[in-house]
């Protein structure tokens, strides 16, 4: 396996992330669609499945840099060949995959037979029998996964079922446990600094919604949402900020596996919380569905960040003390929040009075903590 001891961000891993800033974007907009007073089942299920597709590139892409990466012609070549792709992908993102659904699918089965294309590049360097193992393993899901989403092509021009999307699963659940059966720790350092940045740019995305409050023209309530929702932003950004500078061990041996799936759940959260925020301004969704969005957003979001304390260079102490403490402020404002639901200005102070209280709550436990030792630790 690569030497992963010294490794970091090369310039040609942002460029090839800002086309997920696009990708971002493009999954968003399927919310778009309100159907009685709020999005659908199907809707909604639509763009879990399209924000899952783009992570599983961005963590495939990923993990091979991590491991196997060394900024070669030929890694940068199929990362812009890749970038291509996406762009596709991304052009055809399109409510209920009626739609173009050939040209996604055979995109998604290009990048992946690439990223599988690359690892096999990798076997012959490898002098151990372990890391030519996992190549393989990793090689042939990948496949599979290719495989499957080509047979669904002809099924969906047979039949009208768009199929392929729901093989996305089969990463998200084969790739961190081949991971994990394997032992093969990462660069941790390296990942954690991309998953963040990955977090960034959704943070961009949220941003981005909040200028979109201005757009109804400049009045008291403009001013009020928006500046509501960009504390709501930087409370956010801060508490994870603070997680990741202050807490995060990123010299620790780890496998990956698993915090990159925690993020999966935590950047989904923050993606449904940037909708939440642009629902509030929009007065075809009804204030229940929309309040609950909102709640169930920033309640998992929190919570994933709670568990991050598993790769924290400390252990809380009272452990259990700060999570009946988080527990009661979920309670409290989940409370608060279905008593305020016809008050759009009482639900914006209150979201931001429980979203700072849980960043003073997450100082308070990095100040109540004991150190521990990275070296004495496994991969996960």
């Amino acid at each position: 396996m690569e030497n992963t001891q010294d490794k970091k961000v090369e310039y040609i891993e942002l460029i090839y992330d800002l086309i997920f800033v696009y990708l971002i974007g493009r999954s968003n907009s399927l919310l778009d669609r309100i159907e009685n007073g709020f999005i659908s089942f199907s809707t909604f299920g639509n763009y879990l499945l399209s924000s899952l597709i783009i992570l599983q590139v961005w963590y495939y892409t990923m993990f091979f840099i991590n491991r196997f990466g060394r900024n070669g012609f030929a890694e940068k070549f199929m990362m812009f060949f890749n970038m291509f792709l996406l762009y596709i992908m991304g052009s055809n993102t399109i409510n209920g995959w009626d739609q173009n659904y050939p040209a996604y699918m055979t995109a998604w089965i290009l990048i992946l037979l690439c990223i599988a294309l690359q690892y096999g590049l990798k076997l012959r360097r490898q002098d151990l029998d372990c890391a030519k193992g996992l190549i393989v393993r990793t090689m042939a899901i990948m496949v599979l996964q290719a495989l499957l989403i080509g047979i669904s092509i002809p099924v969906y021009l047979r039949t009208g079922l768009p199929l392929g999307q729901w093989t996305v699963f089969i990463g998200i659940i084969a790739v961190p446990a081949l991971n994990i059966k394997s032992n093969a720790s990462v660069n941790f350092e390296h990942l954690s600094e991309r998953v963040m940045l990955y977090v960034v740019f959704t943070f961009g995305e949220m941003i981005i919604t909040v200028a979109g409050y201005f757009s109804d023209g400049l009045t008291l309530q403009t001013l009020f949402f928006a500046f509501i929702s960009f504390l709501t932003t930087a409370g956010l950004f801060f508490s994870y900020g603070f997680v990741y500078d202050k807490l995060l061990d990123r010299k620790r041996p780890d496998t990956g596996s698993l915090y990159t799936l925690l993020h999966v759940f935590l950047i989904l959260s923050l993606s449904c919380t940037t909708i939440a925020l642009d629902f509030m301004r929009n007065s075809e969704v009804s204030a229940l569905p929309k309040t609950l969005f909102l709640v169930i957003s920033l309640m998992i979001f929190f919570i994933c960040l709670a568990f991050t304390e598993h790769w924290s260079v400390k252990r809380i102490g009272p452990r259990r003390r700060f999570s009946l403490i988080m527990l009661a402020e979920f309670a409290v404002y989940a409370a608060a929040m279905m008593l305020s639901t016809g008050s759009g200005y009482a639900l914006g102070i209150i979201t931001v009075l429980f979203i700072y209280i849980q960043l003073g709550t997450l100082i308070l436990s990095g100040r109540y903590t004991t150190d521990r030792s990275s070296a004495s630790g496994h991969p996960d």
